[in-house]
């Protein structure tokens, strides 16, 4: 019954993944979600004095503990924050051993941390491809780019999941433990863009633009034209797919 209720879009129903036998039945989901929002993600010319809790950061990593606290006024129970938050592909949880020295430098609590990519501060680099003139003119680029009329086109809930979505699906596992090993199959991760690199050295850039309703992906391969057709077209396909879910009129 709760699961026919989630699939007419009349509620949502939401397992316990820690007790198999137990769930949550959420029966005014736009309203918690609206109550997300303006905690987690309200734009700063909007302001929320009793209400928001400014949690970005330069890496978009938050302490459950944090996530507890800025919601602890609430009627819902942490725990089904947490997991609707997941399931609803606002974040993920971080298996800190597979992160940079640098940022598992800073993670000096036992505490669990969960990956917000709406909450990373950082600006996109200058060049993340590095290329040189030189470069640019041996290398095979792609250019595609998915247009909309403006809203509901990239809706916030389609720009906070689709680079999750491509962090899954497209970046490499990591099997050797060896430094080296995890820079090559690392990405890089901004406001509104994610980049990383495959071993067949192609290398991807997906950005939203939401002032020109706008998703871009630049493809760019090291190693002839063939990679890049084999490639680009998953990621492509997987964006259009994101798009269909969460935006799509």
């Amino acid at each position: 019954c709760c699961q026919d209720l989630s699939s007419a879009g009349l509620a949502l129903y939401l397992p316990n993944k820690e007790m198999l036998e137990d769930g949550w039945l959420i029966l005014e989901i736009q309203e918690v979600i609206t109550d997300i929002y303006a905690k987690l993600f309200a734009p700063k010319s909007v302001e929320f004095p009793m209400h928001h809790k400014d949690l970005a950061n330069k890496f978009g990593l938050v302490l459950s503990s944090e996530l507890d606290h800025a919601f602890e006024f609430t009627s819902l129970s942490p725990k089904l924050i947490k997991n609707l938050l997941i399931s609803m592909e606002f974040c993920h949880p971080v298996d800190s051993d597979l992160l940079r020295d640098e940022i598992r430098s800073l993670l000096v609590t036992q505490d669990e941390w969960l990956y917000f990519p709406s909450l990373v501060s950082q600006d996109a680099p200058l060049n993340p491809f590095g290329s040189s003139p030189s470069d640019v003119q041996s290398c095979v680029w792609l250019c595609w780019e998915l247009r909309g009329l403006g809203y509901p086109f990239l809706s916030p809930r389609f720009q906070y999941s689709i680079f999750l979505r491509l962090a899954h699906k497209f970046i490499q596992k990591v099997t050797d433990d060896q430094e080296s090993q995890i820079l090559q199959h690392s990405c890089t991760v901004w406001k509104n863009g994610i980049f990383w690199s495959t071993e067949h050295e192609v290398d991807f850039q997906v950005q939203t633009f939401s002032s020109k309703a706008t998703v871009q992906v630049l493809v760019r391969s090291r190693n002839g034209i063939l990679p890049l057709m084999k490639e680009a077209p998953k990621v492509i396909q997987e964006v259009i797919k994101v798009k269909e879910h969460h935006c799509p009129n």
